[in-house]
């Protein structure tokens, strides 16, 4: 598996930190990323980073180091849970669009990127000509954040007025590859055997939680790129509704079975 380091902490964080107030040991965090495929430097420079940047909060106990969340990452860590767990799109949808111009100069592609990337986090889909689109009503200034202060956005919100058509919009979203990817993580989560209680329970608790970070760091995966879509514009039977069914419900059994390893997990490894 192949796996970018400070995302699978945010999924270990989002897993184990953000409902638990108690502080996590540096090496119980370095220790599941280590069988996730993350080295114990990759791990620990990890940890330094976001200790530097404020996400996590350091303090020394004997020998060992724990590591709890700061309200900004609890906040951050919320956010991507709820597009996780529940979606943000109202399935009742009355037809009505988001429509987003923000130009940015050639010479800010810092600034453009991290727009971009709020943007497509919050759902929005970019049509040619460089408009962004989204079902439903968006708080754009909120999304675009401070740097709306450097901007000049324009939004709309409203019905597409003829020719203009919701399949034109829908070509804003690569449906056909994020299908793809939600087929890929069904195929993978169903040959690992964890189809019945039973099979997991055989994996021991502390695999139990290992797998449970792997499952969630996957589920994050996809959902950055998810624009969650009202139901009325995604093709029959699409693979996102049944995956998610599959996620949680592995979720909720990897939780059940991991349950016997956690106290010693945030006490710290010896």
């Amino acid at each position: 598996m192949a796996v970018n380091p400070q995302s699978l902490f945010l999924a270990l964080a989002g897993v184990h930190m953000l409902d638990d107030d108690r502080p996590l040991s540096g090496a119980s965090i370095v220790f599941v990323m280590s069988r996730l495929g993350v080295g114990e430097s990759a791990a620990r420079s990890v940890l330094q980073r976001n200790a530097a940047k404020g996400f996590i909060v350091r303090r020394k106990q004997g020998r060992k180091t724990f590591y709890t969340l700061s309200e900004r990452a609890r906040g951050v860590l919320r956010e991507g849970q709820e597009k996780m767990f529940s979606g943000w799109q109202p399935q009742n949808w009355d037809g009505r669009w988001t429509f987003v111009r923000v130009p940015v100069p050639e010479s800010k592609r810092a600034l453009r990127h991290q727009l971009s990337s709020r943007l497509s986090w919050a759902g929005f889909g970019q049509v040619e000509g460089g408009t962004w689109v989204a079902p439903g009503p968006h708080d754009v200034a909120g999304i675009l954040g401070e740097a709306r202060a450097e901007l000049t956005p324009i939004a709309v919100y409203g019905a597409p007025q003829d020719p203009t058509t919701d399949q034109i919009l829908l070509d804003a979203f690569d449906l056909d590859e994020l299908a793809e990817r939600y087929e890929a993580f069904g195929r993978k989560w169903a040959t690992v055997g964890f189809e019945s209680q039973a099979s997991i329970d055989a994996l021991g608790s502390w695999e139990s939680l290992v797998r449970r970070v792997e499952l969630h760091f996957d589920w994050l995966t996809l959902a950055r790129t998810d624009p969650q879509l009202p139901a009325a514009l995604l093709p029959e039977g699409w693979p996102g509704a049944v995956q998610g069914e599959r996620f949680r419900e592995l979720s909720t059994r990897l939780e059940q079975a991991e349950s016997a390893a956690i106290e010693e997990f945030f006490a710290g490894l010896s």
